[in-house]
């Protein structure tokens, strides 16, 4: 026997039990969590790739829906979980981006550095969405009414610090506007009382108003990419009016920082292969489906951090 066969097999019987106990992971069912209540992208994702994950870990993929504090509790419950695969996070652009971004020292955890980035799972394009009473057509006309309107305007976004918030922010900083922000614990409720007037503007993912504004309960009005989307041609982009005015929401899946390599890279191949099965589903719902490695999703994500924290100190911006 060679002297490094021998030392393998000296090393293989020094690893300590839970290293070995990695090999047969896992075990029991997994947790997803959900920042937002039911409804919203996250949700919405999430429950489409649990079967698929359940069938290719062998174990079942539970979905968990834990809103609050604009996606701080799920994502700080994460955060501070065993880093043992057991519990994972949809990550978002509201406690993963934006909100770390806008609250600073006061986020209960580093966007960054206490998480695991596993995959990135999608892009979703933000809809202006309005109360069918709103007398506008498109988006040009509604600018000129916020104009009229003045901070007597208000629009409602699934939380303080979440995409759909800031990204109305920087559309304020574009052009001057003065609104009123109304947040709410996700999409859900924002979405219900748009339907039902007590709020005249939203701005949400497209998967959630869209169908909305197809049944003809709200009027989606523009489309927050800088083009128009393939699943809502008619819609115009912001952009075409305000020239440079873009922002997206995004998801991905993370654990906890310490995460060991062997189970993020058999979830990463799972979340793959469970992507390419819904891919088609999310597109017409006007998600955007993505896939790739666990590093390029760290890069992505400490990417956004660093582009939203340099909006906020740019344009002043406070939690409210």
């Amino acid at each position: 026997m060679s002297l490094l066969r021998r030392q393998a097999l000296g090393l293989a019987a020094l690893a300590p039990l839970p290293a070995l106990a990695q090999a047969e992971w896992p075990a029991r069912s997994i947790r997803m969590v959900i920042p937002y209540p039911p409804g919203g992208a996250s949700d919405i994702i999430a429950r489409l790739l649990a079967p698929h994950m359940t069938e290719l870990l062998g174990q079942t993929l539970v979905v968990e829906n834990r809103p609050g504090a604009n996606g701080f509790i799920a994502a700080e419950h994460v955060a501070r979980s065993a880093p043992d695969g057991y519990t994972l996070l949809m990550g978002n652009a509201g406690p993963n981006g934006t909100g770390p971004a806008l609250y600073g020292s006061r986020t209960p955890y580093d966007a960054v550095r206490d998480f695991a980035p596993i995959m990135a799972v999608s892009v979703v394009p933000l809809v202006i969405g309005l109360h069918p009473s709103v007398p506008v057509s498109n988006f040009r006309e509604l600018v000129a009414h916020m104009r009229e309107r003045g901070s007597g305007f208000s629009y409602g976004t699934a939380g303080v610090g979440s995409a759909g918030h800031m990204g109305i922010e920087l559309l304020k900083s574009m052009t001057g506007l003065e609104m009123t922000h109304v947040p709410y614990r996700g999409s859900s409720p924002l979405t219900s009382d748009l339907i039902a007037g007590t709020v005249p503007m939203s701005c949400d993912t497209a998967p959630v108003l869209l169908p909305h504004a197809r049944a003809g309960r709200v009027k989606a009005i523009a489309v927050t990419t800088l083009q128009r989307i393939p699943e809502a041609t008619d819609l115009e982009a912001a952009a075409e009016t305000v020239p440079g005015f873009e922002t997206v929401s995004w998801g991905g899946v993370m654990g906890p920082a310490g995460l060991p390599p062997a189970i993020v890279l058999r979830l990463n191949g799972a979340l793959g292969t469970s992507m390419q099965r819904i891919s088609d589903q999310l597109s017409r719902q006007g998600i955007q489906p993505q896939r790739g490695t666990p590093e390029e999703f760290a890069t992505y994500v400490a990417n956004e951090v660093r582009k939203w924290t340099e909006v906020v100190q740019r344009m002043g911006l406070k939690p409210e």
